[in-house]
């Protein structure tokens, strides 16, 4: 290999190792989400609060402004982003890390059975086909799961409902997205209506958010920087040089990240037959978004790698 090739190489890797970064610290969100000792409420509480400050510092890098238009844009998806916020950070605490993530993947799935009423876009068959067995696939991770690792039915109908909440915020999203408004502004406003929903939400539900402790406050300050703004910068890098079909796929890995980390850190076990109904989801996820780079359907579509539409932790 001469100099050229190596360096265009090295070039081409740097993006998509900046993927696996960024799924990496998605991966991770789950864990530090258990870790604090205060309430699933309280968590929510300060987890909301300590995300806008930063994405407004990062929002008005350049002199960029903020008005009220993009406010305006951003009402519905922040509310539905709030509520998917609630519904899954309250499935990882309910039910086991691995039903959680790998069931708030079929999201994948729903947007594209939406995507020929609300974004005008045309699907296949055999993407129709691998999203229903992406279904059969958590029906068999449910099923199997039994008690296992913590698993529950209540956290499981939690975490589906999360996926279906987070694909009307994804929906939405796109049909708002105002022009000339970067990713970071966006998603600026989107968290700051997100704080509007959460933050009574926690008020009201909680009684020890004047109980957190410094350890506490590590773990959390660790999930807003890493898991939060790490990622999506790594990830808003990379997807100006990466497919999205590609970036995709990397993400699939996010729920295998979270499963082996509860196994390892929380022990949390997994069944052979959530095993096989993981394998089956996320097999039939990756088929849905290879084949969104033939037919056709519009790539932004099926990217849930997009850092403006991904609600994990």
């Amino acid at each position: 290999m001469n100099f050229v090739a190596f360096a265009r190489a090295r070039i081409t890797a740097a993006p998509v190792s900046a993927v696996f970064v960024a799924v990496f610290a998605w991966g991770v969100g789950p864990l530090l989400f258990l870790a604090p000792l205060i309430s699933i409420n309280s968590i929510l509480f300060y987890r909301v609060l300590f995300w806008p400050p930063l994405l407004y510092l990062i929002a008005r890098r350049g002199g960029k402004l903020i008005n009220k238009k993009l406010f305006r844009s951003v009402l519905v998806p922040g509310v539905l982003f709030g509520v998917s916020t609630i519904f899954g950070f309250t499935a990882i605490t309910e039910t086991s890390v691995a039903n959680a993530t790998i069931i708030g993947n079929v999201s994948t799935a729903m947007v594209l059975f939406a995507a020929p009423k609300f974004l005008n876009e045309k699907i296949s068959r055999w993407q129709v086909l691998l999203a229903l067995t992406s279904f059969a696939g958590v029906l068999a991770i449910v099923v199997g799961a039994g008690d296992t690792g913590g698993s529950s039915l209540s956290g499981d109908f939690l975490a589906l409902i999360n996926a279906l909440t987070w694909t009307f915020y994804f929906i939405s999203s796109k049909r708002r997205r105002v022009d000339g408004v970067d990713t970071w502004q966006f998603l600026y406003g989107v968290s700051v209506v997100q704080v509007c929903v959460v933050v009574p939400y926690a008020l009201l539900t909680s009684n020890d958010i004047l109980q957190i402790t410094w350890r506490d406050l590590g773990f959390l300050i660790a999930m807003t920087v890493f898991s939060g703004t790490i990622g999506h910068s790594f990830m808003v890098w990379a997807q100006k040089y990466v497919d999205a079909s590609v970036s995709s796929l990397i993400l699939l890995l996010g729920p295998v990240i979270s499963s082996i980390g509860a196994w390892f850190v929380y022990d949390q076990n997994i069944s052979l037959f959530q095993v096989v109904g993981g394998i089956v989801v996320l097999a039939s996820l990756a088929g849905v978004v290879r084949l969104s780079s033939t037919a056709k359907i519009s790539r932004e579509v099926l990217s849930t790698a997009d850092p403006l539409l991904n609600s994990n932790p």
